[in-house]
């Protein structure tokens, strides 16, 4: 029989062993339930987060503040276009550097027409002018036109189209302004040149080109021209669209063809109705 002091001494190891027995609240997690490990560093041996040693790897603050502002610029127009020069003027970007993020306060102003440069085409200094071509041998060229003339009836405004293919006079009129031999589509508002598709499209995607439309009269026909059918020309009375017309030569009264004075090269005659 043991005595009590080799009993005591059995129950004072038992309690030591019970000591050094991990329970379930001291278990250190496996690597497979450790979702964030201390990481130590070699120098001085401190414990990292997984989360800040993945923002040291991917970059700064800093560098992510650079990021984000080359992703806005992305989304800009390319460079040397009107629509990338009036962001940049008319987006202002305010940084707080007190916060880990920076934070963005995009402040957006809308475009004047004094913005655009100044271009008068013939009896269009306070009307919307857009030279068009009706002829499809090029087929971007037809649909650019196509789109933009969209543009101006969904807004139902008062607007004058110019088709060179037409008529030679309005060519020679957009190459004389522009100062150089452009295609169409172009567009003018109030004597200011806006540009060809890709910039009155950009500005439409933008939510400018309506407030750069307005002022201007509004269309409230219901149904095309009766005169012309929205061609803006119609065949000439007077030579039936030959172009040609008899006349007596003097005294002798000899018919002969000469040119028709009323029509163009084609034949055709600005409508009286929807054409000033």
């Amino acid at each position: 029989m043991p005595s009590n002091l080799d009993l005591k001494g059995m129950k004072s190891r038992f309690l030591r062993k019970l000591k050094h027995i991990p329970t379930i609240t001291n278990l250190k997690q496996g690597p497979a339930l450790q979702l964030n490990p201390p990481v130590y560093d070699d120098q001085d041996h401190k414990p990292h987060n997984l989360a800040e040693l993945e923002i040291g790897l991917n970059g700064s603050e800093d560098d992510k503040h650079y990021e984000l502002k080359e992703m806005r610029f992305e989304a800009t127009p390319t460079k040397g276009s009107k629509e990338k020069e009036l962001v940049e003027k008319n987006l202002l970007v305010v940084s707080s550097p007190s916060k880990s993020m920076h934070q963005q306060i995009q402040v957006k102003e809308y475009p004047s027409l004094t913005d655009f440069e100044e271009i008068h085409p013939p009896g269009g200094s306070q009307a919307v002018i857009l030279y068009t071509t009706s002829l499809r041998g090029i087929r971007k060229t037809f649909q650019d036109c196509n789109t933009v003339r969209f543009l101006m009836r969904s807004f139902k405004i008062t607007y004058h189209e110019r088709d060179v293919s037409l008529h030679l006079e309005y060519r020679e009129e957009l190459w004389k302004i522009l100062g150089c031999k452009v295609i169409p589509p172009r567009l003018f508002i109030k004597g200011r040149y806006i540009g060809g598709a890709d910039e009155v499209v950009g500005l439409h995607e933008m939510g400018w080109l309506g407030k750069l439309l307005e002022g201007t009269p509004m269309d409230f026909a219901d149904g095309p021209c009766k005169g012309c059918a929205c061609m803006r020309f119609s065949i000439c009375s007077n030579c039936n669209g030959s172009c040609k017309v008899f006349t007596t030569n003097g005294d002798n009264k000899n018919e002969c063809f000469i040119r028709c004075p009323e029509c163009n090269e084609n034949g055709l005659v600005k409508c009286t109705i929807c054409c000033y």
